[in-house]
């Protein structure tokens, strides 16, 4: 999650927040974005997320005889099978499958249409994970579930304890993060072309990459099932609404800038 908000940070340049504060904006844009809303949000949701990290920070870990309790039989059937798994190379293939989602954004910038908008493209990105991010941690301070691995005898007790990691199972920010800027790729593409055949194609890829994700969070005893459904439900919320939300608006304003009459 660390890393996350280190490439949000990395993907905010000072030059965005200079595109947003120029006034006059073509109203062919299908998004609205302006300084004090989205530049608002963006601070707003970074500023959360270190308030609820030093909170977290505050919150007892698992004594050892806690840990040596876990029984894997007090998990639901449902999900109990991702407490038997144990897996490096399947934990690398989460790794990547993330990864892929966070960075597909920038294979928006391929378009000449988007390219042209692509500060703006860019901050509602921003936005668009900073929010995701923020959703997420509050879901694994507030929750604190143990994650599968702390209920296999064969992952190490020392790495166990002393830990925050192991109670931040729910919900998967893995998937999250991989479904929100995935969905947002892909929407992004769809309100720059509506009638593009590549669409269904784009769809396919957005949908494709978290759930791969989310299958190899469970299958390297990362996350539960459930984990991954609900990060995936909520990343992929977040990225098609996000940039929904700004189309509407430029939408609206558009509409107040037609003279009466016509």
């Amino acid at each position: 999650m660390r890393t996350v908000i280190a490439l949000l940070f990395c993907l905010s340049p000072f030059g965005a927040v200079a595109q947003l504060a120029t006034p006059a904006e073509s109203d062919t844009k299908p998004y609205r974005t302006t300084l004090w809303v989205d530049g608002g949000i963006i601070l707003g949701s970074l500023g959360y997320y270190g308030g609820i990290s030093l909170y977290d920070a505050t919150l007892p870990l698992p004594t050892e005889a806690e840990v040596l309790a876990l029984d894997p039989l007090q998990i639901n059937a449902f999900d109990r099978g991702a407490t038997q798994n144990l897996s490096t190379s399947i934990n690398t293939l989460s790794d990547v499958g993330m990864y892929t989602g966070m960075v597909s954004p920038f294979l928006l910038l391929l378009d000449p249409a988007i390219r042209k908008d692509g500060w703006q493209v860019a901050v509602m990105g921003v936005e668009t994970l900073a929010v995701s991010t923020a959703l997420t941690f509050t879901a694994k301070v507030f929750t604190r579930r143990y994650r599968p691995y702390m209920y296999n005898p064969d992952y190490p007790l020392a790495d166990k304890l002393d830990n925050t990691d192991g109670l931040h199972s729910f919900y998967s920010g893995h998937t999250s993060a991989s479904a929100c800027m995935s969905f947002y790729t892909a929407k992004v593409f769809n309100d720059y072309h509506p009638d593009s055949p590549w669409r269904y194609v784009v769809w396919a890829g957005a949908a494709t990459v978290p759930a791969i994700t989310g299958w190899a969070r469970v299958g390297a005893g990362k996350h539960f099932a459930t984990d991954v459904i609900v990060g995936y439900a909520a990343g992929a919320l977040v990225g098609y609404f996000v940039p929904e939300l700004h189309r509407l608006w430029q939408q609206k304003h558009t509409m107040r800038q037609v003279p009466r009459g016509e």
